[in-house]
């Protein structure tokens, strides 16, 4: 395992990769909790279930819990009102590998992940859909994609960026499902609304399912490409 380093004045950088084997193997129930985390629980509970983890960044006071950062696990824990767990962001390099099904979600290419996840969707009858980022989301499943490049340490121990891109992912409880990034437990831990949408994202959302011309008018919309469905 490679782990962070000290900078100035006490500082921590906290970092590392775990390799696979090194990382808990936990499977999805969707919209019902990933591992031994369930969406529901209090920040007390997540704790226990992580195994006395400490949380060493916490947003909001004891008992106003708003989201906490496990970095030994890798994990968030976002809170709706409560408060009570409604959202988990697992890390790309230290979080757990999280299975669907025969997919794994985490620590992958994204373009293989993608195509796993896709092709699952697809053989379930689920339709998916793009996110703010251009990878893919499926709501009846609170799964929400994402991707991270590597940071290394050099051998000089400085920490720079990897030549690798691997997924990450939200996991949602149903209430958050429809829009992830649009709810508020979730603006409160990661606010994207002023981030540029990825401009490419939108052949991503092309794979799924659109059921008719009209859904694809609204994706091309979105990308600021109107056409009216009687155009076809």
């Amino acid at each position: 395992m490679d782990r962070g380093r000290e900078l100035g004045a006490g500082t921590l950088v906290v970092w590392w990769r775990k390799r696979p084997e090194e990382r808990r193997q936990w499977v999805l129930d969707p919209l019902v909790g990933l591992g031994p985390l369930r969406f529901g629980m209090s920040p007390p509970e997540v704790r226990e279930a992580l195994d006395g983890a400490v949380a060493v960044v916490t947003q909001g006071g004891e008992g106003d819990e708003r989201w906490q950062w496990y970095s030994e696990e890798g994990v968030t824990a976002v809170y709706g009102p409560g408060p009570r767990l409604v959202a988990v962001a697992v890390d790309a390099t230290s979080g757990p590998m999280v299975r669907l099904g025969d997919v794994e979600l985490i620590d992958r290419v994204p373009s293989q992940a993608r195509a796993d996840l896709l092709a699952l969707a697809d053989r379930r009858g689920a339709g998916a859909r793009v996110n703010w980022s251009g990878d893919v989301e499926v709501a009846a499943w609170g799964v929400s994609m994402g991707a991270t490049q590597e940071r290394v340490l050099s051998s000089d121990g400085c920490l720079r960026r990897g030549d690798r891109v691997r997924t990450e992912a939200l996991f949602v409880s149903s209430g958050l499902a429809d829009d992830p990034y649009g709810t508020e437990p979730v603006i409160a831990w990661r606010d994207v609304r002023d981030e540029s949408a990825n401009p490419g994202a939108w052949p991503v959302r092309a794979l799924g399912r659109f059921g008719g011309v009209e859904p694809i008018c609204r994706l091309l919309t979105m990308h600021d490409c109107k056409i009216a469905p009687s155009t076809y």
